[in-house]
């Protein structure tokens, strides 16, 4: 069981896209905005501990000097071959997936 610091709103697997889209990613909304990637076989794979994922974080936002809270804001996301593009209060967001 993963336990995040807080809770999920999303969760988006890239497994089953074809073609140059297809990658074995997962990808996990929280409710605070922060979106993690891992590796899907290893997520399945009950023999693979929590800490031994590769869990990363996939959006970093690069300049957010808004003092409030801004939880709950992202209401949601897609990812596509190497974009990802996330909704929320603002409009939308898009963003480039970095290979690992």
């Amino acid at each position: 069981t993963l336990e995040f610091k807080s809770p999920v709103k999303q969760v988006m697997s890239c497994r089953h896209h074809e073609g140059d889209a297809e990658t074995d990613k997962i990808y996990i909304l929280l409710w605070n905005g922060m979106l993690y990637k891992c590796t899907g076989a290893m997520l399945m794979d009950p023999n693979v501990a929590n800490d031994a994922l590769d869990l990363k974080i996939a959006v970093i936002e690069e300049d957010d000097e808004d003092e409030d809270d801004d939880k709950g804001e992202y209401k949601g996301f897609c990812v596509f071959g190497k974009k990802i593009c996330i909704y929320g209060n603002d409009g939308l967001f898009t963003a480039d997936v970095k290979d690992d």
